[in-house]
């Protein structure tokens, strides 16, 4: 007889909130300087400023459209999550944090400074 054993994943609560709320920020951020533009921030670039929202945005659904519809460990201080969704969050950092960097390369906007 083969006894499968599942491995269980988990995050911190406090670390999907904290991570929303780094993601909106960073997102409302990029979208004001459309809103209301700064002569010092220029958009050089508008398909890699496109690229970062579009990323961040995408970012900022899976966490809350997938990652938030998770069950709670039994003391509600973290998030039951799959191998798939580890997957996919390492994915989505790594997109956003390319996309990021492109922004700042190709267009002198950085999220870190301004």
């Amino acid at each position: 007889m083969v006894v499968e054993v599942k491995q269980s994943y988990g995050i911190r609560v406090s670390t999907i909130l904290n991570a929303t709320d780094k993601l909106t920020e960073e997102l409302e951020y990029l979208c004001s300087l459309v809103e209301k533009p700064d002569p010092e921030f220029a958009i050089k670039n508008a398909v890699v400023y496109a690229h970062a929202v579009m990323t961040l945005s995408n970012h900022l659904d899976f966490v809350l459209e997938e990652i938030t519809k998770r069950d709670l460990t039994p003391d509600e201080d973290m998030v039951k999550l799959t191998e798939e969704d580890i997957v996919a969050m390492n994915d989505y950092t790594d997109a956003t944090e390319e996309a990021l960097e492109d922004l700042e390369e190709l267009c002198g906007i950085s999220l870190k400074n301004n």
